[in-house]
């Protein structure tokens, strides 16, 4: 080993989909799992595995990043020579995380294999044939130890970006990521990555202002942006970070921020929408759950009164429902559907209740033999559509369908996501515009700013939608132009351009045209000679 190692980090490679053995679940975006089912609507962005860039930027050692490699540049890249390989998987991906270990053996033999992320959840014993080392936990300090470097020095927020895209076209603005934390103290029995941490809450960003600090180095490195991700599994829950960062907002000269967060009812319950709205948040993902579920982060407000007061005030909300618990029968998940749907949320997730490795609900599910040992050995199917025990009511086949179906039915009853959020967003800018509060009242303007963009494609849309949907979108249209102003020439050009914006996607849909991800490189600390034929990030996809 050379006196400087070298670190190679990737993702799992690419092609994705079910003929490359990928479970309906698995996916390299974010929004598969919540928009499937809208086709041509549903917003579409590589999500990176933005913890192995977060381990780079934290080490002194040489290191490079991969994210979706094909099979054949990930073997070039072990061939530069390096001396750690660390790949980040979870357990719907180990068929992808296999044939990478064994590329390095046969490529890169005098390399050692890290292996990282929450797949390691499935334990060391199951682990150890294909790895030197296995990273549970977090990450920095892990491989700060392994190499040698400083476990207790600074943790430095990295650079990381996306921008997500509807019919192809970008939208609204780049979104910085910020990592105020990891890890959940809530400890929901299914939750893996609660357990993965223990329950222990890790701050990366110990209070409020340090939350703000880290916003305005990136609009440092990235001038003009104002649209951010809280990286914390329930931002919110410590009300003393949370009201030291609305603090800091308002001794700030930030603009109208748009930032989006994990949170729940016991956490949202402690602080005024008018606050949240003076903070910048305006997109939140909630546990709904099950009526009768029971976990402590669901106490507090009512979720009518809640979710109503938040959508007064212009926030989009995201609620996530579970099915499978005991309790529930065909009719009771139809039932708690309904009352999902009456809060009328921007955004739904329907996922089947998973007994994750590492979680009480495995250990119960073991206990009580109830666990299905052939879908288990099934990995793929650890993605959240896939019943993995054996319900007292419903079975592995019924469950699917009832899931699709909800996933369906939310689709046509409550229309594309991207209108619901418009309307969210002109909600708020109606009721906020003359608002006492100067802060509020630029976020209400932001807010009629942000909603006017759905303008361009509404009319071609109604195409696509039901009759009822259709008058509803129709009405959407005109409350818009009311409240912000006809339309100008360009957005009637543009309006003109959408409906072959809508025949694209479709086409590319069906055809599978550009459906993997991007694939990036990163390099950090590398010599400058290996630098020079790598000076931007490369973009590739697979040929599937």
């Amino acid at each position: 080993m050379r006196s400087v190692p070298k670190v190679l980090l990737s993702s799992v490679c690419q092609p994705f989909g079910a003929k490359y053995g990928d479970g309906f679940g698995t996916s390299y975006e974010g929004t598969h799992q919540l928009m499937w089912a809208q086709g041509i609507f549903r917003t579409r962005g590589t999500t990176t595995q933005w913890g192995i860039d977060f381990i780079a930027t934290n080490l002194k050692t040489p290191t490079t990043v991969l994210h979706y490699p094909t099979m054949s540049a990930f073997i070039a890249e072990l061939k530069k020579g390096y001396d750690y390989v660390g790949i980040a998987f979870v357990s719907p991906t180990l068929h992808k995380m296999l044939p990478m270990v064994d590329a390095i053996r046969e490529h890169a033999p005098n390399s050692k294999i890290v292996l990282g992320g929450y797949g390691t959840a499935l334990g060391n014993e199951f682990l150890e044939p294909y790895a030197d080392y296995i990273c549970k936990g977090e990450g920095v300090a892990f491989m700060r130890e392994l190499l040698g470097e400083p476990v207790d020095a600074p943790i430095v927020q990295p650079d990381i970006t996306q921008v997500q895209s509807l019919l192809s076209i970008p939208l609204l603005k780049p979104t910085g990521y910020i990592f105020a934390g990891l890890g959940c103290p809530n400890g929901c029995d299914f939750c893996a990555t609660s357990h993965y941490f223990k329950r222990r809450h890790i701050k990366f960003l110990e209070d409020g202002a340090s939350i703000l600090h880290a916003m305005q180095d990136m609009r440092a490195k990235h001038p003009g942006m104002d649209t951010f991700w809280i990286n914390d599994e329930d931002f919110l829950l410590n009300q003393k970070r949370g009201r030291g960062f609305l603090e800091a907002i308002r001794a700030s000269k930030m603009p109208p921020l748009s930032i989006s967060i994990f949170s729940s009812v016991k956490a949202l319950s402690q602080f005024k929408a008018s606050e949240l709205v003076e903070m910048g948040i305006d997109w939140i993902w909630m546990g709904f759950e099950g009526k009768r579920a029971g976990y402590a982060k669901m106490q507090g407000k009512p979720y009518p009164e809640l979710i109503a007061d938040l959508h007064a005030h212009g926030i989009t909300v995201l609620t996530s429902m579970i099915i499978g618990f005991d309790y529930q029968n065909p009719d009771i998940i139809q039932e708690e559907f309904e009352e999902l749907l009456a809060l009328r949320p921007s955004m739904a997730q329907f996922l089947i209740y998973g007994a994750s490795h590492g979680t009480p609900l495995f250990d119960r599910m073991t206990a009580e033999g109830r666990l299905d040992a052939e879908m288990y050995a099934d990995h793929s199917k650890h993605d959240g559509f896939s019943l993995g025990f054996r319900h007292p009511i419903i079975g592995a086949a019924e469950m699917s369908a009832i899931q699709r179906r909800l996933y369906r039915d939310e689709f046509r009853r409550l229309g594309p996501s991207v209108f619901r959020v418009a309307e969210d967003f002109l909600g708020g800018h109606i009721a906020l515009r003359e608002h006492e509060n100067p802060r509020i009242r630029a976020k209400a303007e932001r807010y009629g700013h942000d909603a006017r963009a759905a303008l361009r494609i509404i009319e071609a849309s109604k195409s696509y939608v039901s009759a009822e949907r259709a008058r509803w979108l129709q009405s959407l249209e005109d409350r818009l132009v009311q409240a912000t102003g006809p339309m100008t020439i360009r957005e009637k050009v543009e309006r003109k351009l959408a409906p072959a914006l809508l025949l694209r996607e479709t086409l590319k849909l069906k055809l599978k045209i550009k459906q993997q991800p991007e694939f990036t490189r990163k390099t950090y600390r590398m010599p400058q000679t290996e630098l020079m034929p790598f000076l931007f990030p490369q973009v590739q996809r697979a040929n599937a």
